[in-house]
């Protein structure tokens, strides 16, 4: 008799989701339709023991829509983490040291095929993924957002004094352990971003690491463009605008979507990223573009499928898992 496929997602809190819009049920909802048992568990109840793997909870997913969803505690005491044939890491950031102990206990075994690998994602830093596509040749200089990476606010001013002519809409300024749009800050000018800066740095003694970006206005004339890839091609995409008064055009940040068609330079560009990806074993990652620039690569856990599925009423997690987990 052939043993029930399994599948374990790990993500935060079950209680936490947005039942109508988070992208890890969309997944989920897929491989129960596909006769999977689906579990679910937090980064913290995953141990290390006598050389396996187990899981302290697992709440045991029953039914899932975009309405609802049924779930119960899965009864027993340490259940083994190899008993899975699939695993999907859908953990938030930031990418704490919570995190990245997961994924160096994940990296003990090979029996499990985990999507997206814990080895890639502590390899790639997801605001960092299109610096090494571009370093290998994959995409050109005028594909990415030219960027300054520091702590130090003699660094950042010197990049904005010798990139001046990039500013001219403004400067943006994002930490680099941010996500879902969080701490996003819009300057119109150099003298008030510095002000900022300098202020943030006696406040609290050391600047966190920031991320320092012109202002590309293509985010108001076009917005920022969700592209989600799996398995080497481009699953579905829609373009994301900011709410008034915002720069973030996250939907978490208050943003809408909408269906645009892609340009051809755009579909081009997201098809290179695709099989870049897939080579880097990436099995799911979320592109964001703007105009035809790579702003981020989302791979700790991506979403837009049920935005997708809104705006359409056609599910393209279905196509994503089955890329997936071929």
């Amino acid at each position: 008799m052939a043993l029930q496929k399994k599948v374990l997602v790990i993500a935060d809190s079950i209680k936490k989701v947005n039942v109508s819009s988070d992208s890890s049920l969309a997944l989920a909802q897929v491989a129960l339709e596909d006769g999977f048992d689906v579990h679910w568990c937090e980064s913290h109840d995953i141990h290390f023991y006598n050389n396996n793997i187990v899981i302290k909870n697992i709440i045991n997913l029953q039914k899932i829509s975009q309405q609802e969803i049924k779930f119960e505690p899965k009864i027993g005491n340490l259940f083994q983490f190899s008993d899975y044939q699939y695993c999907l890491i859908r953990k938030d950031p930031p990418f704490d040291e919570e995190y990245k102990d997961l994924c160096w206990i994940l990296s003990a075994q090979n029996s499990v095929k985990i999507l997206n690998p814990p080895e890639v994602l502590l390899a790639y830093h997801e605001k960092a993924l299109q610096w090494r596509a571009f370093s290998e040749g994959i995409i050109s200089e005028k594909n990415i957002v030219p960027t300054c990476l520091s702590t130090d606010i003699n660094v950042i001013e010197s990049f904005c004094h010798e990139y001046s002519e990039l500013f001219y809409n403004g400067y943006i300024s994002k930490p680099w352990l941010g996500h879902g749009g969080e701490s996003v800050e819009y300057f119109k000018d150099k003298t008030a971003f510095i002000s900022y800066l300098s202020l943030k740095l006696k406040n609290e003694n050391k600047l966190q690491k920031l991320m320092i970006q012109p202002f590309l206005k293509e985010i108001y004339e076009e917005g920022d463009r969700r592209v989600l890839v799996a398995g080497g091609e481009i699953i579905c995409d829609f373009v994301r605008l900011p709410a008034k008064g915002k720069v973030a055009s996250n939907l978490a940040q208050g943003g809408s979507a909408v269906l645009r068609e892609m340009t051809k330079e755009q579909k081009e560009l997201c098809q290179k990223i695709a099989l870049f990806l897939k080579e880097k074993n990436i099995y799911l990652a979320g592109l964001d573009v703007i105009g035809n620039r790579i702003g981020e690569i989302n791979i700790t856990s991506p979403t837009g499928f049920r935005t997708y599925e809104m705006l359409t009423g056609h599910s393209s997690a279905r196509k994503a898992f089955h890329l997936m987990t071929n």
